[in-house]
């Protein structure tokens, strides 16, 4: 564990006014300018789904979480990851850390808990965004259903459900990361996996597919009853939680026994 601490630490430093953690603000904050623009260009569909929802707060809420999980949330674990990984592939210094008195299994926990790290600090910057952008829209869209108050514990409720779904793509992408050092490689695996996510989350598999987990977290998704409103219905998707959590756990776990067991990154 005294490792493990060390190692972050370290990871922790590397990351200060870096594009890996400039990005965990950008990326929320091009969600919400899409999903501005959006409600600015189609504003009597939105005051519709708001009425239908029986929430402004709600609907919007989901919305934004569903286009971020499925889309954006793939790619950005995909992008971040390879980030986190080039640190040290380009500059050559597995060998010397490998040299050092860490464990190697520290090493690799540590990449993946400052990938895990960054995904959920933008999930909160993502959450926060809509709040402040749900609050704006009181004077730029009156009537359309933000007057009231939102519903802060659901809506923090749902991204840290979100992001547990996500565990699983983060675990998946670390080792892809440290296994290729070529940062082209880290990323058209990300890219190809998510793109293949929109195709499958309209199956019967999507429920197994760690790149729709996220989707299907936020969407309130469940195999037996089908995709319902969380916020209305009080539907919890725990089957495609807990695979997306506690999968990617153990995913964790079995690609730091095989990156433990590589001789030269």
């Amino acid at each position: 564990m005294k490792d493990i601490t060390h190692a972050l630490h370290a990871e922790l430093l590397k990351t200060k006014r870096t594009l890996a953690f400039w990005l965990t603000l950008i990326a929320p904050a091009v969600v919400i300018s899409l999903q501005v623009a959006m409600m600015w260009d189609q504003y009597s569909y939105h005051l519709e789904q708001s009425k239908l929802f029986g929430s402004a707060w709600v609907f919007y809420t989901q919305q934004t979480l569903v286009i971020w999980s499925l889309l954006m949330l793939p790619l950005f674990v995909t992008l971040e990851t390879a980030l986190v990984a080039q640190w040290e592939h380009h500059s050559h210094q597995w060998k010397h850390l490998f040299a050092l008195p860490v464990s190697r299994g520290a090493l690799y926990a540590a990449k993946y808990l400052c990938g895990v790290a960054f995904i959920g600090l933008s999930c909160a910057v993502l959450i926060a965004l809509i709040l402040l952008s749900g609050l704006g829209f009181r004077w730029v869209f009156p009537g359309l259903g933000f007057e009231v108050a939102p519903p802060l514990g659901e809506m923090a409720l749902y991204g840290l459900l979100m992001f547990l779904g996500s565990w699983l793509v983060i675990a998946i992408q670390t080792w892809v990361a440290q296994r290729w050092s070529n940062f082209a490689v880290a990323c058209s695996v990300g890219i190809a996996l998510t793109v293949a996510s929109v195709i499958v989350i309209q199956s019967k598999y999507a429920g197994f597919y760690p790149y729709t987990l996220p989707a299907l977290v936020a969407n309130g998704f469940s195999e037996n009853i089908g995709a319902l409103n969380f916020f209305a219905e009080g539907v919890l998707p725990v089957k495609e939680l807990l695979f997306g959590s506690i999968g990617g756990l153990i995913a964790a776990v079995i690609g730091g026994w095989h990156f433990v067991r590589r001789d030269v990154l």
